[in-house]
């Protein structure tokens, strides 16, 4: 299913994320994080590129270090690879994973995402 007119759900205090587009091979999710929120360590199963649409923000990626990132500055990360966040303004990113994973497909229950386009 290409789009989704859902409105964004909070995930955690400053965070709030949409889905974008979701199928068997790819989950493309929008997240605004308010300025100085603090997004923990965590992983995901699968691969990430994470791409700054507006704002900027610190981005830790274990193994690679910290850093600045602003509009348009992505980062590839890997699967299972440790990665945290801090905003330095609201900010607006797009992380693409890929393949679908059960922690992507549970984070797109949570946002309400119910359709898959196979």
């Amino acid at each position: 299913m290409k789009g989704n007119s859902r409105g964004c759900v909070e995930v955690m205090s400053g965070v709030c994320s949409r889905a974008i587009y979701a199928s068997s091979s790819m989950v493309v999710v929008e997240t605004r994080i308010a300025k100085g929120t603090e997004v923990p360590r965590h992983s995901h199963e699968s691969d990430q590129v994470t791409i700054v649409l507006e704002g900027r923000l610190i981005l830790g990626v274990e193994g690679k270090g910290e850093k600045t990132l602003g509009p348009g500055d992505y980062e590839v990360i890997p699967s299972r690879t440790p990665h945290w966040a801090k905003a330095l303004e609201d900010s607006t990113v797009l992380d693409i994973n890929a393949p679908l994973t059960g922690d992507r497909a549970r984070l797109l229950e949570r946002l309400g995402w119910h359709s898959m386009e196979e």
